[in-house]
């Protein structure tokens, strides 16, 4: 519906707005927002002299609440009203000068300018813009829509979800995926369960029906038609596994063989040259640079632990094994095996409960008893279970503490850590005990070379160079302000891990 307004044209300079302005009347399909003729806006001003300044939109307009007001508006940096604090909100994220993101209300989101005129109505949630390419999305009533920098909407349709992948747009509608121009041609129809866009190569890799195809946006595949499917086994498509009269292999990016198509499967999770493949119902381990088997297909399953480890299982029994240095140990007792291995250890479960192997010599070196056991850069931590308390090892299996109740880094040194043993305070160094747990509090301060250790209300002064003490416990007061210390009325700093007095 067109509508008569009185629209009042100022003319704009670097600074604000000069004086002068031309009145005329017009129709127009969208109203502005909220009147800033000078006049109003003057009035207005002197009675709100008092408006917070909440936020700024490109260091030229300031969003601003008004006085006895939950409500938004604009000003420019004169403190000008541009646009009547009318707004539920004004997004400052988002927005630039010239296009501003508000809303009137829940699910009342759109667009204005900096005069108010409406560009996108005040009536979509979820509204984004995308700087990259200057374009909206906005959702209505469980539907994506897209406006170009001025308003207008890009599509004719509106769907599910839309994505921008560079000079494409990735919609969703009823569960099946496509792919639209930038002029909303439909390039791949709206059929595939999933589908990837690699702009460095101006690929797409489009899945339907578990079979993976790599296509390009005119729906022509790739490597042609002589595979049923083909499908990237990393992000730079160094490796591609093709199938082929329902055998797999392994091809490059340029479509050279690197394997024989012979396999009955092919394992996605790979190292380096070595692939996890089935052969005649069995699965071995590949060596597609020699082109020969690591570890003959013999066995139900191949699982890829963590560098050069795997666990092989053989009907109940489980094997595992070091590809570097050919070593191999009998994992059957464990129920399962962690695929995160560091410092030579890796956590397994028996009868839901974790503990700790050595996988250089095999053996169990914490025992299966902790709900959770977390490997820590310097410490392992086995939570117990039905219990708040914790136990400490280090990575030689070595018992530190027990019954921790607390543990925190020291600010700025992870290598350090407050422990609370039995009630006790103490400090960690790189897994070892620096100092014993037989504090009523430690306090570190900011990047400092000692704590200050209390007990029985005595305090000591304790160096995180060698654990000595700097200051014995003594019933006398300790202060520390700014790294110096004050002690029986002298102050002093530390030189060479010793205390040196100021004079």
């Amino acid at each position: 519906m067109k509508k008569t307004i009185f629209v009042i044209t100022l003319f704009s300079s670097i600074i604000g707005f000069s004086q002068e302005e031309v009145i005329e009347v017009i129709e127009v399909e969208e109203t502005v927002i909220e009147s800033t003729d000078v006049e109003n806006v003057n009035q207005y001003y002197q009675k709100n002299t008092a408006d917070i300044v909440t936020g700024e939109i490109d260091n030229s307009l300031l969003i601003f609440k008004g006085k006895n007001s939950s409500k938004y508006g604009l000003k420019d940096k004169a403190g000008n009203v541009l646009v009547k604090p009318i707004f539920y909100s004004i997004n400052s994220y988002g927005s630039t000068r010239d296009r501003i993101k508000a809303s009137l209300g829940y699910n009342e989101q759109g667009v204005i300018d900096s005069k108010g005129n409406i560009l996108i109505p005040f009536e979509y949630s979820n509204l984004y813009y995308n700087s990259n390419y200057n374009i909206y999305t906005a959702s209505k009533n469980g539907k994506y829509y897209l406006f170009d920098y001025y308003g207008n909407k890009l599509l004719k349709e509106s769907y599910d979800e839309i994505t921008i992948e560079d000079i494409y747009f990735k919609v969703k509608e009823n569960g099946f995926y496509g792919i639209l121009s930038s002029d909303g041609e439909v390039l791949l129809p709206i059929k595939y369960d999933q589908i990837n866009y690699y702009q460095q190569y101006n690929w797409f890799l489009v899945s339907k029906n578990g079979v993976d195809n790599i296509i390009y946006s005119d729906g022509k595949k790739v490597f042609g038609n002589k595979y049923t499917s083909t499908s990237k086994l990393d992000y730079y498509f160094k490796y591609i596994l093709v199938e082929k009269n329902g055998k797999f292999g392994i091809i490059d990016k340029n479509g050279n063989s690197i394997t024989p198509i012979t396999f009955d499967a092919i394992d996605k999770n790979y190292n380096g040259n070595f692939f996890i493949i089935k052969q005649n119902g069995k699965w071995g381990l590949y060596n597609i640079i020699f082109k020969k088997y690591l570890i003959k297909p013999a066995y139900d399953a191949i699982k890829l632990l963590s560098n050069n480890y795997y666990l092989l299982t053989s009907g109940t029994k489980k094997t595992f094994i070091d590809i570097l240095y050919n070593k191999q140990f009998d994992f059957t007792p464990y129920d399962e095996v962690n695929s995160y291995i560091t410092k030579n250890v890796t956590v397994v479960k028996i009868n839901d409960l974790r503990g700790a192997v050595n996988t250089e010599s095999g053996k169990l070196m914490i025992p299966a008893k902790y709900k959770y056991l977390d490997l820590n850069s310097n410490y392992i931590k086995g939570n117990l279970p039905d219990s708040r308390f914790s136990d400490i090892y280090n990575y030689k299996g070595d018992l530190i503490y027990s019954n921790v109740s607390f543990i925190q880094n020291l600010n700025y040194n992870y290598n350090y850590n407050k422990i609370t043993s039995n009630g006790m305070m103490g400090l960690m160094y790189k897994g070892t005990k620096f100092i014993p747990t037989e504090y009523d509090q430690i306090k570190d301060y900011n990047k400092s070379i000692f704590v200050l250790a209390k007990k029985d209300n005595k305090t000591a002064l304790i160096s995180l160079i060698d654990g000595s003490f700097l200051i014995p416990l003594s019933p006398n007061t300790i202060n520390i302000d700014n790294n110096i210390i004050t002690y029986k009325n002298k102050k002093y700093n530390i030189r060479l891990n010793k205390l040196v007095e100021i004079k």
